[in-house]
């Protein structure tokens, strides 16, 4: 992996990290204070995908009106070796050679990434883990949510997959169009003997049938305002739409796709320039 490191004035931090997660979907994007740091795969094809790069960049400096971003790269495993193990929540995300140190009440989730998405290192991924605990244990006086039916739209590595079994879901189909995803979800869930009444499929989530109590949409905003449409529907009544993956300056983008699928914000997130929002059906 490449690794890149670019400082940038924050109010244009999501302009840019919205525009690399446009050229390599999938691939994490964090951001650190003044700047953001991404990876891009080695492979064939890698001087095309620099100049894809470059043209990125000085579109974006054209449209901003910016100087010429200072960008560094070094060689990398890629984002999954930072950190080795991080603490969201009652889980604690470790890579499969990283014994998991672990305190009173916490569950370790053993997760290898690959070149996909979901390492455990990105916001929007701590995010959709605090929505998730939240669903899965109700104030008192609320209806369990244990045994729910769950999509996970866009699985990448199959950590909200992973975390959802944990928690209580009584099933969950778990989809991606990257067939590497599927197959690294597959093994990921095999590895924490997590398999069971989870079925991986390579397709989108837009051709997704049948009914869910809960789905996790944790994608890039061009396609989560592009499959909403379709997600709203595969609630079950009174079911709850999770979704992440856009930066705080584009929560309202996002809203107003939700709102014209009549879904109802529950609660809304923020950490480190991300966002996300728990939602219901409209009644």
């Amino acid at each position: 992996m490449l690794e890149f490191e670019v400082d940038i004035p924050p109010e244009v931090a999501a302009d840019l990290a919205t525009r690399v997660m446009a050229l390599w979907p999938g691939q994490e994007v964090l951001t650190n204070g003044g700047g953001l740091r991404f990876w891009v795969p080695m492979e064939q094809g890698l001087d095309e995908q620099l100049k894809r790069l470059e043209d990125t960049f000085q579109a974006l400096e054209k449209s901003r009106g910016l100087e010429e971003l200072c960008l560094n790269a070094t060689n990398t495993k890629g984002p999954d070796s930072i950190p080795e193990q991080v603490c969201l929540g009652r889980f604690v995300i470790h890579q499969p050679d990283v014994p998991p140190r672990l305190e009173p009440g916490q569950v370790a989730l053993c997760v290898n990434a690959g070149s996909c998405f979901g390492s455990g290192g990105h916001p929007s991924t701590a995010l959709m883990l605090t929505a998730m605990e939240e669903f899965f244990n109700p104030p008192p006086g609320l209806p369990s949510r244990q045994g729910s039916m769950v999509l996970d739209a866009g699985t990448g590595s199959g950590i909200l997959t992973l975390a959802a079994v944990t928690l209580g879901a009584g099933s969950v189909l778990a989809v991606d169009t990257d067939p590497s995803a599927v197959q690294a979800a597959q093994n990921n869930l095999e590895a924490n003997q997590a398999a069971e009444n989870v079925e991986v499929i390579n397709m989108s989530a837009d051709q997704v049938e049948g009914k869910f109590d809960l789905i996790l949409a944790n994608l890039v905003p061009s396609v989560l305002t592009r499959t909403v449409k379709k997600l709203a529907k595969r609630l079950a009544e009174g079911g709850v739409l999770i979704v992440a993956g856009f930066a705080d300056i584009q929560t309202p983008q996002v809203l107003r796709a939700l709102t014209k699928v009549d879904m109802v914000t529950q609660k809304s997130y923020s950490r480190a320039g991300w966002g996300a929002l728990t939602l219901t059906k409209m009644d």
